[in-house]
């Protein structure tokens, strides 16, 4: 255990040291942030009620999802993971430290966001502060196993980008960060609910600003977690075995 803690602090120095682990994860999320932040303020007053709960979706699955997956795919290319197994570290204790380390830098991005944005731009504070954080760290955890798994499907950078792209782009444009999802055909409202970003939208609307009961999307959102994570695992334990 110790020395799984160790590996995990070494894990979180390299992320905060890499230029690009710090752009994906915090420069990018919180500058575009800043600008929607002051474009929905002014022109769509409604849409400060959620604002710092569309953007903190925004920052988590674009770290999990474009963040996360290169690191995997450069470990096993540049021989990392064949070093870790030399050395009898086993496969699951790698990912896990990956994971745990992502989880750690998007829980703080949107930490900053959540407490920002009221000061920022007048945005709502959710009703029930225990029902946000539930439903933030599901979605944390689902995007993570998500961009786990992109990861260990990818086969070099180039199908990195593909596939981070495809899970990315729709994210953002059919959860309802943007706009309503109800504005989109029935089609597209239907594709969007394929992604975590999509359920944890609705969640924080009804159960973290609203007052209904724990909605069934946070159920969805563990559930794709779940089995993201059980796939990535069992890929990646493949994949360490023939590093």
């Amino acid at each position: 255990m110790k020395a799984f803690v160790n590996h995990l602090g070494i894990q979180l120095r390299l992320d905060f040291r890499s230029r690009g682990t710090l752009l994906v994860y915090y420069i990018i999320p919180l500058v575009f942030y800043i600008v929607m932040g002051a474009v929905f303020s002014s022109i769509m007053p409604d849409a400060r009620e959620t604002l710092g709960a569309a953007m903190s979706i925004f920052g988590i699955t674009m770290g999990a999802v474009l963040g996360l997956p290169p690191t995997l795919v450069e470990m096993r290319q540049s021989g990392t993971l064949r070093a870790y197994r030399v050395n009898g570290v086993p496969g699951w204790a790698v990912l896990l430290a990956k994971s745990l380390s992502a989880c750690i830098n998007l829980i703080i991005v949107a930490a900053i966001i959540a407490v920002s944005a009221p000061l920022l731009f007048g945005a709502g504070i959710p009703a029930h502060i225990g029902a946000y954080c539930v439903t933030v760290l599901l979605l944390i955890l689902a995007s993570t196993a998500l961009g786990n798994l992109i990861g260990v499907l990818a086969k070099n950078q180039s199908a990195t980008t593909i596939l981070s792209q495809a899970v990315f782009l729709p994210s953002l444009l059919l959860s309802g960060i943007m706009f309503p999802a109800a504005m989109l055909p029935d089609p597209l409202q239907w594709l969007g609910k394929i992604f975590p970003a999509s359920h944890a939208m609705r969640s924080l609307s009804v159960w973290a600003f609203g007052s209904g009961p724990f909605p069934a999307a946070n159920g969805v959102i563990l559930g794709i977690g779940i089995v993201g994570a059980l796939i990535a695992l069992l890929r990646f334990r493949r994949i360490s075995r023939t590093a």
